[in-house]
């Protein structure tokens, strides 16, 4: 019957992870060790992907996070508690075969040198992933002469919609050079430790697979107002594969406190699938980012190249440290 193999595919499909081209501006997806470590004390970050606009069955995928960090002399000298919550939401197909997810995350960091600082963290998340089986077709409906959309068939679903918990963790390494905007992590991330049960059907059990990140995000001040930068994204899930690079060039128009405005221009490269325009602009304490992926692989038959756009948006808020010491004005 066509259920099987539709429904089959589509869970198959669904067992890869979402994922940004701009992975960089998605911290929450590529590793709970991430968690707090941005210069600021609270980030809220936004993502938005649409995929395959041009063909039937297009994607949407949506994230939503915030993350701020807690120091205290219990945690030991310059180190930190980075935690967070995330949410997602991802819509694939033509029977609207979606996940949403909510997941909170912790990761402590301590220095090693005055430069070199480690971070491990841990993801705990539930998911719900649903489906609308009234918007597939069967095979029964097939008469022998015409396809009829009404007729009844006797396909049907133990569950429309399901529960399931994953766990993940990861460690971070980063070298951040005194005095200048010179940066390097590297890292890496496991999630669905547990590989939990996805089927809707109860059995055969459907497993979702372990995924693993690894990346390197690096930033370099080339001069006072520019600055070079290079990200390079592999990830592996089951037989699934990606690799992306990227490589950007930051210019910073005003460097006054209170009127920070950077803009940047990059390319990225997803191997053998897709080029991808980037562009950001940060004014102050805000960011705004936007990508498009122009299709290279086979399937630019259908998609005519047009991958899909990407948008990032980020709010960081600097809260103004009080003075390690205070000096009392006598009044005469």
């Amino acid at each position: 019957m066509l259920l099987p193999s539709m429904v089959g595919s589509s869970l198959l499909a669904l067992s890869q992870d979402i994922h940004f081209s701009q992975f960089y501006n998605a911290p929450n997806l590529l590793n709970p060790a991430l968690a707090g470590i941005f210069e600021g004390h609270i980030r809220f970050t936004a993502n938005h992907r649409s995929q395959w606009q041009s063909v039937p069955v297009d994607y949407r995928t949506v994230s939503a996070a915030f993350d701020s960090k807690l120091q205290h002399h219990i945690l030991g000298e310059n180190s930190q508690l980075g935690y967070g919550l995330m949410f997602n939401n991802d819509v694939a197909g033509n029977a609207n075969l979606g996940m949403s997810k909510l997941g909170v995350s912790l990761a402590y960091s301590r220095p090693v040198s005055d430069e070199i600082s480690t971070s491990v963290g841990i993801q705990m998340a539930i998911s719900q992933r649903s489906l609308s089986p009234d918007k597939l077709t069967y095979e029964e409906q097939w008469n022998g002469d015409v396809f009829d959309p009404n007729s009844t068939h006797t396909e049907a679903f133990n569950q429309t919609s399901k529960f399931i918990g994953s766990f993940a963790t990861g460690l971070n390494l980063r070298w951040a050079a005194n005095g200048t905007r010179t940066s390097i992590d590297i890292g890496g991330s496991l999630f669905h430790i547990n590989e939990p049960n996805t089927s809707f059907f109860g059995e055969p059990t459907v497993l979702l697979p372990r995924k693993f990140n690894g990346y390197l995000l690096t930033s370099f001040e080339l001069q006072p107002k520019m600055d070079f930068r290079a990200n390079v994204l592999f990830s592996k899930q089951t037989a699934y594969r990606e690799a992306v690079l990227n490589t950007a060039i930051r210019y910073h128009l005003n460097k006054d406190v209170g009127k920070e405005l950077q803009v940047q221009l990059g390319i990225s490269y997803r191997v053998g699938d897709a080029l991808i325009p980037t562009t950001e602009i940060q004014y102050r304490n805000w960011a705004a980012g936007f990508s498009y992926d122009i299709n290279l692989s086979p399937f630019k038959v259908a998609t005519n190249r047009r991958g899909g756009p990407e948008i990032f948006l980020q709010y960081i808020l600097k809260k103004v440290e009080p003075p390690k010491e205070f000096k009392s004005c006598p009044v005469f």
